[in-house]
């Protein structure tokens, strides 16, 4: 009785360790603003001539802001 217990008290540990240890983030592209984070690469629409192009992959400064743009 007193092993089973134990194992039980050491799997409820790990399972508060890991669920604390993980984050979730949920985006509402409406409002939302974030800061981009190092080594960050990926397209961006440039607006260009009226009308938007998408870019090749470039990397993106740390530190710059990206949020929704205009509704149309």
């Amino acid at each position: 009785m007193h092993k089973l217990l134990q194992k039980s008290a050491i799997v409820g540990m790990l399972g508060f360790l890991t669920s604390c240890a993980t984050r979730t983030v949920v985006l509402d592209p409406r409002v939302d603003v974030v800061r981009i984070g190092p080594n960050v690469v990926g397209r961006v629409y440039v607006f260009s001539d009226g009308k938007w192009i998408l870019s090749k992959p470039m990397k993106l400064p740390e530190g710059w802001y990206a949020g929704p743009g205009p509704t149309q």
